[in-house]
């Protein structure tokens, strides 16, 4: 049976048409990341008008990926250098483009913490130049573009909580244990006073937000049950009382709020399982969230609003790609603005599947499975006629998790020809506190038995050739493709592993300084401290590393040199003693990148080569390498031979 067209890898990883739009506060701009010179930089057009767009920032090397709208006239955007995550903060002015850089200084990071419409000249960021180990909070004059220092992190906090008067209300302080205490600022004395405490079991709980004048606090808050659920706690009472405002009944936490831009209170609040589905709390706008379920098929965000709320940016995420809406809700109605790239528009993309896959020990797996469509079996859904090969993709983190809708990955693989499996192991996140807590010591154990239960499903589905299955993924991802050539040789053909650690005794001794807030949460997840000679031992055990000797099948390694969390060495020590044994290894090093490929010429140029070594190992199709190399700095520095034959 004939494939659908071939897409280029240039269309799937290279720049996106227009990306995250977002409207002004007042309702009259729409801001957007779009390429200027093949560079992500920030345009900004009239919301009636998304095509008549001015370019407002010129940045020439690693684009443009974060950016906020202030209540003045300027936007906020956030920049590092090759990946090394010390972002940088920059002020722009939509009317005139001047540019102004708030945090000049090297060697720093820096992140936005509030805006206020009460101050709207003025913004909280957080900033770690006074110890590169915390976080400082300070305020920028936006006009001016002074800064001052407003709360000196004292405690290694981990977060601020603020409110539009622009000053600290709360912050969370890791404990020994692993549990959090959450502090609040006492007016009188100025002092840091105990709030609560969540348990190292309810670790993941934190404050989402503040209401407008700081009476209240919503919290996603999993004490006295399994899963998050959206909490309101009264800051004017004394015992400060708590109220449930809304949780899940399907066993996933409460994952996003929708609040009233004004108020500050939440007027909805989304719960995701295998998809997401929204709760409405304020009853004036259910007709808001029926009218959009009606409307749009997919996954729905609600990305911005105007601080009046009349009008909202949707987005629509299906498996075919990424749409983007404003909708009118005086006139309930929506208006089309754009997709996120015009240039897949003419290519058969396939369809998404979420599957839940029961582990060996009887645990759900919520896991998303791409086929060509093409090759489906009319009479099972989502199964193919026959089997295919499999690539099992996995998510980084750990703790995080794959969700439904658009994925670059999964249409980039399935259109070569491939089944394509997400499994969200144990320790990902949104599916409640044990599901993490189960995961506490199990990288290469438990966490990893969920990944081959997923092959296993697969095979006896009759999805997947048990011959041929690769693993494929970044950060936790990549360790998870090192566990499996080691831990598992004969379960996978192949591995594709972009800048995944290899040995976590170093990985550990070698975290960003500003990871130290939350170092000894690492450790309990983890499960060995490498400063004991037990946790160095159950490290060593758990490292890939440890058992270089049991890979016997061909490994592709990716890796950015300023990655500051998985560092080079993790990628070089295995390369080096696979070398040692005689083990071949294809490792590709990027001057200019970190803890993954952000710039599109990276992408495709190290997208080139893993789909090239998985035509070979696995089969499938394959795009000649053609001029995808062009503007990258991949250094093939073993296994080019076959790389580019």
């Amino acid at each position: 049976m004939t494939g659908p067209t071939l897409i280029p890898r240039k269309v799937i990883f290279g720049n996106p048409t227009r990306l995250q739009p977002a409207i002004s506060p007042d309702g009259k701009l729409l801001a957007f990341i779009a390429p200027k010179n093949d560079v992500l930089n920030i345009w900004v057009a009239p919301i009636d008008d998304p095509k008549d767009a001015k370019c407002i920032t010129n940045d020439t090397k690693r684009g443009i990926r974060i950016f906020f709208w202030t209540y003045s006239s300027q936007i906020v955007y956030v920049q590092d250098k090759n990946g090394d995550e010390n972002w940088q903060l920059y002020a722009v002015s939509v009317e005139t483009a001047q540019e102004r850089i708030l945090t000049p200084f090297e060697g720093t990071n820096s992140f936005p913490v509030k805006f206020s419409s009460s101050r709207p000249n003025e913004i909280l960021f957080m900033m770690n130049k006074r110890d590169p180990t915390v976080f400082d909070l300070y305020r920028a004059n936006l006009t001016t573009a002074e800064i001052e220092l407003i709360e000196e992190n004292t405690g290694k906090f981990s977060d601020w909580h603020c409110a539009d008067d622009l000053a600290a209300h709360f912050t969370v302080q890791e404990q020994p244990d692993g549990s959090k205490l959450l502090l609040q600022k006492n007016k009188s004395t100025g002092k840091w006073d105990s709030c609560l405490t969540w348990g190292f079991s309810d670790s993941m709980s934190d404050i989402h937000s503040l209401n407008k004048d700081a009476t209240k606090a919503y919290l996603l808050d999993s004490r006295g049950r399994d899963n998050k659920a959206l909490i309101e706690m009264d800051l004017t009472s004394q015992e400060k009382a708590i109220k449930v405002l809304g949780q899940s009944s399907n066993g996933a936490d409460v994952k996003n709020l929708v609040k009233d831009p004004k108020t500050g209170c939440p007027i909805a609040f989304s719960v995701e399982h295998a998809t997401t589905k929204w709760h409405v709390l304020d009853d004036a706008y259910k007709k808001d969230f029926a009218y959009l379920e009606d409307k749009f098929a997919g996954e729905i965000g609600i990305e911005s609003q105007t601080l009046d709320n009349t009008k909202w940016i949707i987005t629509q995420s299906t498996a075919s790609g990424i749409q983007y809406h404003v909708y009118d809700r005086t006139a309930s109605t929506t208006s089309f603005l754009f997709h996120s790239n015009d240039e897949l528009l003419p290519y058969t993309l396939n369809d998404m599947h979420p599957v839940v896959i029961k582990s060996r020990d009887g645990y759900d797996l919520v896991s998303y499975l791409t086929i060509p469509n093409h090759l489906e079996d009319p009479k099972r859904s989502g199964r193919p006629l026959q089997p295919i090969p499999l690539v099992l993709r996995v998510h980084g983190g750990p703790w995080w998790r794959d969700s439904f809708g658009f994925n670059a990955e999964h249409q980039w693989l399935s259109n070569r020809g491939f089944a394509v499996l997400s499994v969200n192991f144990r320790g990902s996140t949104g599916f409640g506190k044990n599901f993490l807590e189960i995961a506490n010591g199990q990288w290469s154990k438990d966490m990893h038995n969920d990944l081959i239960d997923g092959v296993e499903w697969a095979v006896a589905e009759k999805i997947a050739i048990r011959e041929k299955v690769a693993i494929y993924g970044g950060s936790y991802g990549g360790y998870s493709t090192l566990a499996g050539l080691t831990f598992t040789p004969d379960v996978f053909c192949c591995g594709v592993d972009i800048v995944g650690p290899s040995n976590l005794i170093t990985l550990m001794e070698t975290i960003p300084p500003y990871w130290s807030s939350m170092y000894q949460t690492m450790l309990l997840r983890i499960g060995g401290d490498p400063k004991t000679e037990e946790g160095r031992k159950f490290l060593t055990e758990c490292s890939p590393l440890s058992r270089v000797e049991h890979i016997k099948k061909p490994l592709l390694i990716g890796q950015g040199a300023n990655d500051p969390r998985v560092k080079q060495a993790e990628s070089d020590q295995i390369v080096n003693a696979m070398l040692a044994r005689k083990i071949p290894v294809g490792y590709v090093l990027f001057s200019d990148e970190g803890h993954g490929f952000a710039r599109p010429p990276n992408k495709i140029a190290f997208n080139a080569l893993s789909e090239r070594f998985l035509n070979i190992h696995l089969g499938g199709r394959c795009e000649p390498h053609g001029n995808n190399f062009e503007g990258s700095t991949a250094d093939i520095l073993q296994g080019k031979e076959e790389l580019l034959e």
